[in-house]
């Protein structure tokens, strides 16, 4: 897996590791032009970020956490950091929850970026027994594909110590899947914006989730009073 790296200071390592996964049929090039480093960089937060291409071929062959696993979060570990951080944007997202599904315990928390989730059909089962949470308590549903993090999700003790922060638009293509996900989430940790699925609304909720989530107070005091 290709992994480009950006380090806050060129001669030490930070305390705090940023993992961000592309959205579908993009790039880690097209992460850097769309400003997604630089706007961690302008607020001046203190953390090494790592950019992740996860895509397709792992979904598919459903690797997707064991190769985070092991080329990403086990090396940074590994390295010494005191927190890593899990973002991605889209089908990033998707592959964002299929991680935290199986090692949640690793993660200081995930930003989920207008998640794809899932497809048609595995959302319509969902519906169809009542909900995520009445889906998730029955003890014959599948475990297979997104349902694993589908049922993560959904039994909230599962994922306790690995805080998730969602953003999503009114108009995403996404929206009534993302909808449902949103409901097992705190109120405070979802953000609703007007937009589609696209860029420019993609770059406005991370700058928002920079300056106003949990890594704002990582800010130095001269940032702060800008």
């Amino acid at each position: 897996m290709r992994c480009l790296a950006d380090a806050y200071r060129a001669d030490s390592r930070a305390d705090t590791l940023l993992v961000l996964l592309p959205p579908a049929k993009a790039s880690l090039e097209d992460l850097l032009a769309q400003g997604m480093v630089a706007a961690v960089r302008e607020l001046g937060l203190p953390l090494d970020i790592m950019l992740a291409d996860v895509g397709y071929q792992q979904v598919m062959a459903g690797t997707v956490a064991s190769t985070l696993q092991q080329e990403v979060i086990l090396p940074a570990r590994q390295q010494g950091y005191a927190a890593i951080w899990l973002a991605g944007i889209s089908l990033g997202a998707f592959n964002a929850l299929h991680y935290a599904a199986v090692h949640g315990a690793q993660l200081a928390g995930i930003k989920l970026l207008a998640p794809y989730p899932g497809t048609a059909d595995i959302l319509q089962e969902i519906r169809a027994a009542g909900g995520p949470q009445r889906w998730a308590a029955d003890p014959d549903c599948s475990m297979q594909d997104e349902r694993r993090w589908w049922h993560w999700l959904a039994m909230s003790g599962e994922r306790a110590g690995c805080p998730l922060w969602l953003s999503l638009a009114a108009e995403d293509r996404f929206a009534a899947g993302q909808d449902m996900l949103a409901s097992l989430l705190p109120p405070a940790q979802v953000r609703r914006t007007a937009g589609d699925h696209s860029w420019p609304v993609w770059r406005e909720q991370w700058q928002h989730w920079l300056l106003h989530g949990p890594l704002s107070g990582k800010r130095p005091a001269t940032m702060e009073c800008r």
